[in-house]
């Protein structure tokens, strides 16, 4: 079985259509568009890439596109039986190039598309899968024999091109040779053998012998033709006895349901007595159910009108509860404000605290005292007192910090000069050593040393004084700081570039004496021993300055001490905290006053809430009788008020609903009356209904229309089974039973077998006597009429085996309609039954085969006959047959079916159950419906409609 589906298309030319593509194509596809969008192309371009595009000499559009040189594209299928494979046909020879691609890549051609579609053509696949409008209005066109025909034929096979076919058969037959014809061909061969043959007949009798052959002859055919026609005839009626024998079964069933028809006694029943039965029974539940529920509602109302404990309360302290709600609400704003005023006060606690905080108090610690005048002036002056203190403070801190710094720095430069010392023993040698010179070396050395003695002391104060100056600008980290950096370290490069550039006398020195040290580094240790001398002194004085400062800085920390003593005895004094500053102390504003005037507004707030809770303390003494009723949390004033609000709603609310509750119950008394009576008509007309019908009880009453419907059932299985076996009833009539036709059957085929034996025997006969007819036929102008006899009897055989050729044709396609109709034409008729209910709208129940017609049954009992509907309704009955063979012959074959616009002449009710039709055909084959018609954009879903 093919069950085959379209996934998607993709063209790459065809007609208007370049380079488009649809994906995800659905088992039922819309294709929606205005007139011109392209609809009826696609519809081609599917027929052309399975079957071919149309040749240029046929009357089909080749649809070639005008704005692309590609012609052709390519349909996506599942389901084959190759699996999923691409179908590909372009542009060339005849019907284009066809290419198949298989899932593993592997490639075919035509052989395989065919073997897909199962070698259906075009023009089938057109017929049976594929209609539009003008093949529902062509329904319309048909008489009565040809419109059953068709039906019959669509119905059954699915193509009514196969009437067309069986028509042009017997036309073509006709032609050749018709039993009363004389212009046909056959007819006048006919006429010219007979001719010849009668002069044959005259030669012939010249010879005695050859008569009284010709004559039995002649009576041999004869008697053969006679005995095959009674060959033919019991052939054909063992035929029906065999068919008799297999729908046996069936002529069973109708004789059994016909015995049990005639057996049962109907009685004629109301048409709606179940219906009025069930009626009576279910009005009579109501009113039972109905009086059940009053009677608890009147048991309901009578709990209602015991007196509560609420109501008691009510009843007892009537006076004393009006009174209290009088003043309900004097209290109610009495504790607002109450509540108001704790809220304020604590908000003002808080922010009084918070202020405290914020002043540096603790949360117990009193305000601090008003500062009095004396106090104001007394802060002043020690506030003169100590900055005087802190400027002489930073003063000897800073000329502290200056000496430090010179201490150090004359400290590395004496670091740095004895490192270039020699010890007293190498410099008191060398100086021995020196004396023992000559005087022209000595005088050399004096030269030299007048020399260099100068330059060399002249570089190095250069060099202290610019790294000293270095020093001092980066200690100050200013900008003059930065001036002085750059300063002392452009002098010390210079005095290193004069003692490199002057050290060329050195050469001549060296030769003064061939000792370790020479007489240049001798001057040079006389002159470092100087400079060490001299800054020794130096730092002994900056070390004794120093320390002047720092006992001057100690006294200044005591007076300082001093100071912060007396201002702190002063803010304990007046209660002030120890963090403030005396300049915080000496403002003009007095930053406690906030807080003692807040201190005051606690104390007031207080004093009018202790008055507002006297109030209530009182009003609740008076209330103390409601505690047995009101369960709320007493101490909480606000549920309490509300408490004694809903106990005086809910209490007066018992009293109104005792006084309702006794107009209801009079009520629900009469209602129950009136059910009551109600109720007893009912059951009235139960019984009479029972005994129309001559039952005496419900169930009796029910088994009647049981019985009823299962006779119903059998008339109608019994009169479809003589439909369906109706060309048999008059033989069925003839047989008691199945042994008698078993024995007719047997009987029938000895005498087959008898007359195939006599017709054998004849047969040979005649043979024997054709032979000898032969032997006699001599002579010239004898065989002359024999060879032209022969000729002639030659070239109608010829005509004859063409017109059987058409007549066998004929009757196959007759034959296979037959075959046809009975293999599938029950199913086929029940589904266009079913089809055809559902396009009418339940107008038409019954669609069957009557006297080979196609017939249909309103609901109303009338019968109409295919040619005697209206135009619309034959076209749904059209739909109904098409969509019923497309069901039936899934088993077979499983293609899309296409539909062009074939529903334009619908209305709307018809449209709508077109389309759900059209849903259920979508369960067993795929559906491809081309329409201009916009109402299929709100009836399907949006994935299952591609917009044009």
């Amino acid at each position: 079985m093919i069950t085959l589906k379209i996934e998607s298309i993709e063209i790459y030319g065809y007609g208007k259509w370049v380079d488009y593509k649809i994906d995800n194509i659905n088992k039922l596809q819309l294709f929606y568009g205005k007139n011109e969008a392209g609809k009826t192309t696609i519809m081609s371009f599917v027929h052309s890439i399975l079957f071919g595009f149309p040749s240029k000499i046929s009357s089909e559009l080749r649809y070639e596109p005008k704005s692309s040189s590609q012609y052709g594209g390519r349909l996506f299928l599942t389901g084959t039986q190759y699996g999923d494979v691409q179908i590909e046909r372009v542009r060339g020879k005849a019907n284009g190039n066809v290419t198949i691609t298989f899932a593993n890549g592997e490639t075919g051609g035509e052989e395989y598309l065919e073997k897909i579609l199962s070698g259906l053509d075009k023009a089938t696949y057109q017929a049976l899968f594929s209609f539009n409008l003008a093949g529902l209005q062509k329904v319309q066109q048909l008489n009565r024999e040809k419109l059953n025909r068709y039906f019959l034929s669509v119905g059954t096979i699915g193509n009514e091109q196969l009437l067309k076919v069986a028509d042009k058969f017997q036309t073509e037959a006709s032609k050749l040779f018709k039993p009363n014809g004389r212009v046909t061909v056959i007819n006048k061969k006919m006429a010219e053998v007979e001719s010849k043959r009668k002069q044959m007949k005259i030669a012939k009798e010249k010879n005695s012998q050859y008569m009284d052959w010709l004559l039995e002859k002649d009576d041999l055919e004869k008697r053969l033709v006679s005995l095959r026609e009674q060959r033919t005839h019991y052939e054909d009626k063992l035929i029906k006895l065999n068919q008799l024998e297999v729908n046996w079964i069936l002529f069973s069933e109708m004789q059994d349901i016909q015995r049990q028809i005639n057996k049962e006694q109907t009685v004629e029943l109301p048409k709606d007595g179940l219906y009025q039965l069930n009626h009576y029974n279910q009005e009579i539940n109501q009113l039972k159910l109905t009086i059940n529920q009053q009677q608890e509602r009147l048991n309901y109302l009578n709990n209602k009108t015991e007196e509560t404990r609420l109501l008691k309360v009510l009843i007892e302290h009537r006076d004393e509860i009006a009174s209290l709600m009088h003043e309900l609400d004097d209290i109610q704003a009495t504790l607002q404000e109450a509540e108001f005023i704790k809220k304020n006060l604590l908000e003002t606690r808080h922010q009084f605290l918070r202020e405290k905080q914020q002043l540096g108090l603790q949360e117990q610690q009193d305000i601090p005292a008003v500062l009095t005048e004396d106090c104001r002036n007394k802060l002043n002056r020690l506030q003169d007192k100590q900055n005087q203190v802190i400027l002489r403070e930073k003063q000897l801190t800073e000329r502290i910090a200056f000496l430090n710094f010179q201490q150090e720095s004359l400290g590395d430069q004496l670091d740095k000069l004895e490192k270039r010392l020699w010890n007293n023993q190498t410099y008191q040698e060398v100086n021995d050593q020196l004396e023992k010179s000559n005087l022209d070396q000595r005088a050399d050395t004096k030269v030299a040393k007048k020399t260099v003695r100068p330059l060399s002391k002249k570089n190095l104060v250069r060099l202290i004084v610019g790294l000293l100056i270095s020093v001092l600008g980066q200690y100050l980290s200013n900008e003059i700081g930065l001036i002085l950096v750059a300063a002392g370290l452009g002098s010390v490069l210079y005095s290193i570039w004069s003692m490199v550039k002057k050290s060329g006398i050195v050469n001549k020195i060296e030769e003064i004496r061939e000792s370790s040290y020479s007489f240049e580094e001798y001057i040079q240790q006389t002159e470092i021993r100087k400079q060490w001398r001299e800054k020794l002194a130096e730092i002994d004085q900056v070390i004794l300055e120093s320390n002047e400062k720092q006992a001057q800085s100690e006294k200044t920390e005591s007076e300082k001490a001093n100071n912060e003593n007396e201002f702190r005895l002063l803010k304990q004094e007046y209660g002030y905290p120890s963090h403030y500053l005396i300049k915080e102390l000496v403002q003009e504003v007095d930053v406690f006053e906030g807080i003692r005037e807040k201190a005051s507004s606690i104390h007031e707030k207080q004093k009018q809430l202790r008055k507002k809770e006297k109030r209530v303390a009182i009003w609740k003494e008076k209330v103390t009788y409601l505690e047995p009723v009101i369960f709320v949390d007493w101490t909480n004033h606000e549920q309490l008020i509300e408490g004694i609000k809903h106990f005086f709603k809910e209490a007066t609310a018992d009293e109104e609903r005792i006084r309702t509750s006794a107009k209801q119950q009079k009520a629900v008394h009469q209602y129950i009356e009136q059910f009551i009576m109600q109720q007893k008509e009912f059951e009235q007309k139960r019984i009479r209904l029972l005994h129309s019908v001559k039952a005496k009880t419900e169930e009796e009453f029910r088994k009647k229309y049981v019985l009823n419907e299962e006779l119903t059932k059998k008339i109608a299985r019994l009169n479809l089974l003589e439909q369906q076996v109706g060309e048999y009833s008059e033989l069925l009539e003839t047989y008691r039973d199945k042994a008698a036709l078993l024995e007719s059957i047997q009987s029938m085929k000895i005498k087959l077998q008898h007359l195939k034996e006599t017709i054998e025997s004849k047969l040979n006969k005649k043979i024997k006597i054709d032979v000898a007819l032969k032997n006699l036929e001599v002579g010239g102008a004898y065989s002359e009429l024999l060879q032209e006899y022969a000729n002639l009897k030659s070239e109608i055989q010829t005509l004859v085996d063409e017109w059987t050729k058409y007549k066998i044709a004929a009757e196959l396609v007759e034959r296979t309609l037959t075959k046809a109709r009975k293999d599938r034409f029950p199913a086929t008729i029940r589904d266009t039954t079913y089809f055809f209910n559902i396009l009418t709208q339940g107008n038409y129940e019954k669609v069957f085969l009557k006297d080979q017609a196609i017939t249909v049954q309103r609901k109303d009992g009338t019968l109409f006959e295919a040619f005697e509907l209206s135009q619309a309704t034959a076209e749904q009955l059209y739909v109904a047959l098409r969509f019923s063979f497309v069901k039936n012959a899934s088993d077979l074959i499983q293609l899309p079916l296409l539909v062009d616009d074939g529903f334009v002449n619908f209305d709307k009710q018809r449209k709508k159950e077109m389309y759900q039709l059209l849903e259920k055909i979508s369960e067993d084959v795929q559906v491809f419906y081309f329409t201009f018609d916009e109402s299929v954009t709100d009836i399907f879903r949006k994935e299952q409609v591609e917009m044009l």
